[in-house]
């Protein structure tokens, strides 16, 4: 490997004031390279996409933010700064309007699939590609976890609230890494831990538990983002950890359904595919680009 291919792999940790909140993000690979935003969910960060942005930074302009709360950016106070998918959705869209961002690829996943799907719908110019992997816009990929989650907060009651909780303790972070996997062996313990340290901040939890309850408003969304894609058809790769329990397979195969050409692949994992299949997965996004956009 040349000193060139060496420099594009280095992963640059950087900080950027977005309406006066801080957010930490990773960049690699030489601009003037295809832009692509790696955007995480719940109760990840930036460091879900480790093991991926070296590959992908040799083709690639690698951009990848953590959400307020998330991660290693700023904590808004929840009195000032409102924790809902709609503003999540303003924040990264004047995170890409600061960064000058007009044209990219874009990985939408678990949380970030409907932030982003806010942003793409009044900017649709800016895709160039689209890669699914378990983030969900349809109401058969709603896996039992979340309609259980959905049910507590339609009670309001002590009980149902101490029953909640436990979907933002150690036990469950862990769960949503372990679930569906070929073998826990593959997952690195830091995944879970660093996600749990990092919810475990003061006052996160309760943001985190203000903003799943705000999930019912993506929802609501699923058929307008569904009928934008119908419309649009963007040049799209779906991967998909078909074992996942949050996002069920059934979302992905309705996805490729109105996308009649893009590329669904399951792979034989559960909802953070990446830490299994994180090469393969890399290699399918250079290749379907390539193939779309550049001969290979």
């Amino acid at each position: 490997m040349n000193l060139s291919s060496l420099q594009s792999e280095k992963v640059i940790h950087k900080m950027i004031s977005i309406d006066s909140i801080k957010i930490a993000y990773r960049e690699a690979g030489e601009i003037g390279n295809p832009v692509l935003i790696l955007l995480h969910g719940f109760p990840s960060s930036s460091h879900m996409f480790r093991t991926i942005i070296p590959k992908l930074s040799r083709h690639f302009h690698i951009i990848a933010p953590d959400l307020p709360a998330f991660g290693f950016s700023d904590i808004p106070n929840p009195e000032t700064f409102k924790y809902s998918f709609e503003n999540y959705s303003n924040i990264v869209n004047h995170f890409l309007e600061e960064l000058e961002i007009v044209k990219a690829s874009f990985y939408l996943f678990d949380y970030g699939a409907p932030i982003l799907m806010r942003v793409l719908i009044k900017r649709p110019e800016m895709i160039e590609m689209l890669i699914f992997q378990n983030g969900n816009i349809y109401n058969e990929g709603v896996g039992d976890v979340l309609k259980e989650i959905s049910g507590l907060y339609s009670e309001i009651n002590f009980e149902s609230f101490i029953k909640l909780k436990r979907f933002f303790e150690f036990d469950y972070t862990k769960w949503e890494y372990l679930n569906g996997v070929q073998d826990i062996a593959n997952i690195s313990p830091e995944t879970y831990f660093l996600d749990q340290f990092l919810m475990d901040r003061e006052g996160v939890k309760a943001i985190q538990m203000e903003l799943k309850s705000d999930y019912k408003t993506n929802v609501a969304l699923y058929s307008v983002w569904q009928d934008f894609l119908k419309e649009l058809q963007p040049v799209t790769l779906i991967v998909w950890g078909e074992n996942d329990e949050v996002f069920k397979k059934e979302g992905a195969e309705l996805l490729q359904r109105d996308l009649p050409d893009s590329k669904l692949l399951f792979y034989p994992t559960g909802h953070f595919a990446l830490e299994e299949f994180g090469d393969d997965i890399a290699e399918e996004i250079i290749a379907f680009w390539y193939l779309n956009f550049k001969l290979l």
